[in-house]
C-alpha cells in the first residue's frame, strides 16, 4: 500500500512539473505561436474559398457545354468559295517595304479574292526557320487591285449573316474600335446584332473581313466563370498568370506552417495524454480501477 501511494506521488509530481514547464513554454513562445496559428486559419480560408471557386465553375462548365460557353449556339462556318478565273495583281512594291515575307494565301472574302500575307520583322533570312507562327505580322490586300483591303459595310453584313443560323432577324450594324468581349483584339470592326434569344452579337475585322466570332448573354456568364476559374480576371484566360502563382506560393506556406505548427505542439507536450483533460479519462480508467485491487493485494 505504501508502495502504490509512493508511486502515485511520484507520478502527480511528474504532470504538475510538466504542467509548469508547458506554462512556462506558453508564456514564452505564446505570440509566436498565437501570430502563425492566425496566418494558417487565414490561408485555410483563402485556399477553402478557391477551392470552392474551383468547384462550383468545373460544374458550370459541365453543365452548360461546349456550345454555350464558345458562344456557338447559331454559329456557322463560312463556306469557302471557289476561286474565280480572273487576273489577279499581286502588290510586289507593298510587300517590299514590308521586309521579308514568308506566307501568302489567296482566297475568297464574300466573292472577292483577298492576299492575305504574313510578314515578320528578322533581319536574318535564315532565321525564318525559327519563327514561330505567332509571331507574324499579316496583311491583307485586294487581289484585283493590289490594294490594301478594306471591309465595307454591306460586306460585314454580308458576312455576319452568312455566319448566323439562329431565328433572329438582322438588328443593325455598328463600327467599333475594340470591345470588351474580344480582349486580344485591336483595331476597327463592325459589331453586328441579331434579335434572338440570346441576344447574339458577331464581331467583323475591318482590317481582314473575318468573322472574329460570336458572342451573347450567356457568354458573358461563361466568361466571368472563366476569369474565376483561371483566376485571371483581365479575361485573357491565361492560366499561368501572377495570381495563380502566388496562390501556389501560398498553398506552399500553408503545408509549411502546418508542419511547424505540429512540431510546436509536439514540443508542447500536446501529444502527451493527461489525466486533467475530459476526453483522456477513458485513457485513464482502466488504472484508475487497477489501483484499489493492486492495493488490496499489497
Amino acid at each position: 500500500m505504501a508502495e502504490v501511494e509512493k508511486q502515485s506521488r511520484k507520478t502527480r509530481r511528474q504532470h504538475r512539473q510538466t504542467g509548469k514547464r508547458m506554462e512556462r513554454l506558453h508564456k514564452r513562445t505564446g505570440r509566436k505561436t498565437s501570430a502563425l496559428i492566425r496566418l494558417h486559419r487565414t490561408l485555410a480560408t483563402i485556399l477553402f474559398l478557391q477551392v470552392l471557386i474551383w468547384a462550383v465553375t468545373g460544374f458550370y462548365f459541365s453543365w452548360q457545354g461546349r456550345e454555350a460557353l464558345s458562344a456557338t449556339q447559331y454559329h456557322q462556318p463560312i463556306m469557302a468559295e471557289p476561286l474565280a478565273a480572273q487576273a489577279l495583281e499581286f502588290p510586289l512594291d507593298r510587300t517590299a517595304r514590308l521586309g521579308e515575307v514568308y506566307q501568302v494565301e489567296l482566297r475568297m472574302v464574300d466573292g472577292i479574292p483577298q492576299f492575305k500575307v504574313a510578314t515578320g520583322n528578322v533581319a536574318d533570312g535564315n532565321a525564318a526557320e525559327g519563327i514561330a507562327h505567332q509571331d507574324f505580322n499579316y496583311v491583307w490586300f485586294d487581289a484585283l487591285t493590289g490594294r490594301p483591303w478594306f471591309t465595307s459595310t454591306v460586306t460585314a453584313q454580308r458576312l455576319a449573316v452568312n455566319s448566323y443560323s439562329g431565328p433572329g432577324m438582322f438588328g443593325g450594324l455598328e463600327q467599333i474600335n475594340r470591345s470588351s468581349e474580344l480582349v486580344n483584339w485591336r483595331g476597327r470592326g463592325f459589331r453586328a446584332q441579331f434579335a434572338d434569344g440570346l441576344n447574339t452579337r458577331v464581331y467583323i475585322d475591318e482590317a481582314s473581313g473575318e468573322v472574329l466570332g460570336h458572342r451573347n448573354d450567356p457568354w458573358v456568364i461563361a466568361d466571368w466563370m472563366y476569369r474565376l476559374h483561371f483566376m485571371d480576371y483581365s479575361g485573357a484566360r491565361n492560366f499561368n498568370n501572377l495570381l495563380i502563382s502566388t496562390l501556389g506560393l501560398l498553398c506552399l506556406w500553408f503545408v509549411v506552417s502546418g508542419v511547424l505548427l505540429i512540431v510546436r505542439i509536439w514540443q508542447q507536450g500536446g501529444f502527451v495524454a493527461r489525466r486533467r483533460f475530459p476526453y483522456n479519462k477513458r485513457l485513464f480508467k482502466n488504472d484508475t480501477a487497477a489501483s484499489p485491487s493492486d492495493a488490496a493485494k499489497t
